[in-house]
């Protein structure tokens, strides 16, 4: 026990990471508090002496000072509580920070390591069920100190009496922590299964349309019914260690106490102690039994506490250990100049990149095409800097990626996906999340061409936007994007399959909008969109993992089959769209 909880506080507090004026104030407060309280048994006892053998001014004395005991104790109870409320709001806000700035930092392949279910239980619930540990600690140890000035005085008044409510205390406590022990064990696997419940459901909202479609709800809730079926059965365990330590376990100490009364009624017959010591005794076993439930009941508490202190850890931890690049180079005078050198790339142990050799110039529109899964998003992932390269450099103006500083790296290239994300806020909110300036904004607005669509809705950009933007169409959030990419002012833009989805008359747009945004961008584009192909400056062709060829659409229809293979079939699908 003292070592494990000794391991959890040390973990708590380097996650905490600093000092706090009001924990000390609790712990130096409810240490003398807990004293204080083990007072009243010794005054009731005076008090029944006293009474006892009429020395009632005594008495009078002594039920003042109970008196003043039970005030000072909850006094002491109200300073604690309201210290440690004050503890703890600065510390759910220290661990909030870092698990919402940790999430930042996961790289593309966070899901593979953890659910989505459990970085959404652990962003409430388990930083408030950590709430208590440094409480629970505080406690655990107090009432070590507790029980052991109990041990004292009744070793003071009878040695005989003193080792049998050691033993029948030992006792309770190897039972009661293997009960412990057991709890905490189904705890965690009932989390388990809460994460992947909560999981399920956010998927669920997301593919609502196509759950609908499907008519696929009923499957679905059969896969949530196991997880619902093993959450019930660890729940069950769980509670049923819970319930065996109260009741069957704590029967041990109650069973205890009976045997107590026989020994000192004995005592009390052959006059080896008097009736108030008989009760103070009995008053002092009972604030031993009080204090060993309490030890179990907070190691419990903190070990059940540790489940979700370890779950916010490992999300955090995930977060720090992934890539991050900040190197030296502070110039933001930069061209926009992407050159690929000899590029090679593995993901678990399968080549995505080999040799990629090309280059990427201002005023062009580069274009990436090729079958799914030759490497296309992996050009833009370590263009990212989501991944180092295992051969060849990337550069930038002539300058390896990974030695521009983060701010100005981050500051020059932009990309916009192919199901980008607009928050559930106003349009104007979501533009200043990039650039606050509403001259820039109006300016990037009318540069895409979605300005007037704006002005024409009833409160304009103060418009409310769903989650997801799913109250305005598909090109339309396509613009809204692509505004908030120019707001960026990066020279370098990536555009992942921005045209798909997309109706023709908007994909013309599009189109026309890329050719103004060459002029001062470099941009990048991957696509399978027939149109775009043809307009392009540059096409690259990537085929089994490398460059097949490159050039211009028409020139390449002409000199390279595969392409041409590859042209046609795509052509074919498109119709279909």
């Amino acid at each position: 026990m003292f070592k494990r909880n000794f391991r959890i506080t040390k973990d708590y507090f380097s996650l905490i990471k600093f000092k706090n004026k009001y924990l000390i104030t609790f712990f130096m407060v409810d240490f003398v508090n807990v004293l204080i309280s083990l007072l009243i048994p010794y005054y009731i006892s005076l008090i029944v002496e006293n009474v006892t053998n009429a020395f009632y001014n005594a008495a009078f004395t002594f039920v003042i000072l109970l008196g003043t005991t039970y005030i000072l104790n909850k006094l002491g109870s109200y300073c604690t509580n309201w210290c440690y409320a004050h503890f703890f709001k600065e510390a759910y806000v220290e661990v909030h920070k870092q698990l919402v700035n940790s999430i930042y930092h996961f790289d593309e392949d966070y899901s593979k390591k953890i659910s989505i279910g459990k970085i959404i239980n652990s962003s409430n619930m388990d930083i408030l069920n950590i709430a208590e540990i440094p409480s629970f600690i505080i406690e655990l140890f107090i009432e070590f100190i507790k029980l052991f000035v109990i041990y004292f005085v009744f070793i003071k008044y009878n040695i005989l009496v003193t080792f049998y409510v050691i033993f029948i205390d030992f006792i309770y406590y190897h039972f009661a922590r293997r009960c412990n022990d057991k709890n905490a064990f189904y705890l965690k696997k009932q989390r388990n299964y809460a994460d992947k419940i909560t999981g399920m459901l956010s998927q669920i909202l997301t593919g609502l349309k196509e759950i609908k479609n499907f008519g696929i709800g009923e499957k679905l809730d059969n896969k949530i019914d196991g997880y619902r079926k093993r959450w019930q059965e660890n729940y069950f365990l769980k509670r049923k260690y819970y319930f065996t330590r109260k009741t069957l376990v704590g029967f041990i100490i109650d069973f205890g106490k009976i045997i107590l009364y026989f020994i000192m009624i004995i005592l009390l017959m052959k006059g080896k102690i008097q009736f108030s010591i008989f009760l103070l005794l009995i008053s002092y076993y009972d604030k031993a039994k009080e204090s060993i439930h309490n030890i179990m009941h907070f190691d419990v508490s903190i070990m059940e506490e540790s489940v979700s202190l370890y779950r916010i850890s490992e999300i955090i931890q995930y977060g720090n250990k992934t890539l991050k690049i900040d190197g030296p180079i502070y110039n933001d005078d930069i061209v926009g100049i992407v050159e690929f050198k000899n590029v090679s790339f593995t993901y678990n142990q399968l080549p995505l990149l080999q040799n990629i050799s090309f280059i990427a110039y201002p005023n062009q529109v580069t274009t990436i095409v090729g079958k799914t899964g030759t490497g296309k998003t992996t050009l833009f992932n370590l263009l990212l800097r989501l991944y180092k390269v295992d051969r060849g450099k990337i550069l930038i103006d002539n300058l390896n990626i990974y030695d521009y500083s983060r701010s100005v790296y981050h500051s020059n290239i932009s990309i916009v996906n192919q199901k980008t994300f607009i928050f559930n806020m106003s349009i104007r909110a979501n533009l200043s999340l990039i650039d606050s300036n509403k001259k820039r904004q109006v300016d990037a607005c009318k540069r895409v061409g979605i300005h007037d669509f704006i002005m024409s809705l009833p409160d304009g950009y103060n418009t409310i936007l769903k989650e997801d933007a799913t109250n305005i169409s598909g090109g339309q959030k396509q613009l809204l994007s692509l505004a908030r990419a120019l707001l960026t002012t990066s020279e370098i833009l990536l555009l992942d399959e921005v045209t798909s989805s997309l109706d023709p008359n908007t994909t013309y747009k599009i189109i026309n909008l890329l050719d103004d945004l060459k002029t001062d961008h470099t941009i990048i584009v991957i696509t399978h969109n027939k149109e775009l192909m043809k307009f392009s400056d540059k096409l690259i062709f990537l085929h089994n993992a490398k460059i097949e060829c490159m050039g211009k659409h028409e020139n390449l229809i002409k000199s390279n089959n595969v392409y041409k293979k590859f042209y046609e079939v795509n052509e074919t699908l498109y119709k279909f769209m």
